[in-house]
C-alpha cells in the first residue's frame, strides 16, 4: 500500500477521532454519566492501542501492561493526548518508506504473546481498531438522543475532497 493512502486514512482517522470528540462534548454527563464513562473508557482503550503500538513501530518500550488504564481519564485530557498521537501519526507515515512500511516487526503483546506484523499491518489495524471502537461509542451517544457524526471515509473525503463528488 502506498504511503500516501496510509496518510489519507490516518488524516481520515485524525478527523473522525475529532468528530466524536466533539460529538462526546455534547453528552451530558450529569444525566447520562454512565454512558458518559463508559465512552470515555472505550476511547481511552482507542488511545492506549495507539500508543502501544507507537513504541511498537518504534521498537521502544510502551509502559502499558494491559490495553486501557485503571483511572478514566477527562474528555479534556483524551482530546489533548488523542490529537497530539494523531499528529505524531501523520508525520510519522509522512516520513515512511515503502521499505519501511514493508518491514516486519516483532514485539510482545500486552498479555505477553510474542507479535509480528508490518508497519503497514500495524497502521492498518490502528485504523480498524478505532473505527470498530468510535462505531461503539456512537451507539451510547444514539442510545442518549444524540445523533453520532457521520465518521465514514467516504464523508472525510467528500467534505475534505468535494471535487470527488464530480463525474
Amino acid at each position: 500500500m502506498p504511503s500516501s493512502t496510509l496518510l489519507s486514512l490516518f488524516r481520515y482517522k485524525a478527523w473522525a477521532d475529532g468528530e466524536l470528540l466533539d460529538a462526546l462534548a455534547t453528552l451530558d454527563a450529569a444525566q447520562y454519566g454512565e454512558a458518559h464513562h463508559t465512552a470515555l473508557r472505550i476511547f481511552n482503550h482507542i488511545h492506549v492501542v495507539d500508543t502501544i503500538f507507537k513504541g511498537n513501530l518504534l521498537g521502544e518500550p510502551h509502559g502499558f501492561s494491559a490495553t486501557n488504564t485503571p483511572e478514566t481519564p477527562t474528555l479534556n485530557m483524551l482530546r489533548t493526548a488523542i490529537t497530539a498521537l494523531d499528529a505524531w501519526y501523520l508525520d510519522y507515515i509522512a516520513g515512511l518508506s515503502p521499505q519501511d512500511a514493508e518491514a516486519r516487526l516483532s514485539f510482545n503483546f500486552v498479555d505477553g504473546d510474542k507479535g509480528q506484523m508490518s508497519r503497514e499491518e500495524m497502521l492498518l489495524h490502528l485504523v480498524t481498531h478505532g473505527g470498530y471502537h468510535r462505531g461503539a461509542i456512537g451507539r451510547l451517544l444514539v442510545q442518549c438522543g444524540i445523533t453520532p457524526p457521520r465518521d465514514t471515509l467516504t464523508a472525510f473525503l467528500h467534505r475534505n475532497e468535494p471535487e470527488r463528488r464530480g463525474g
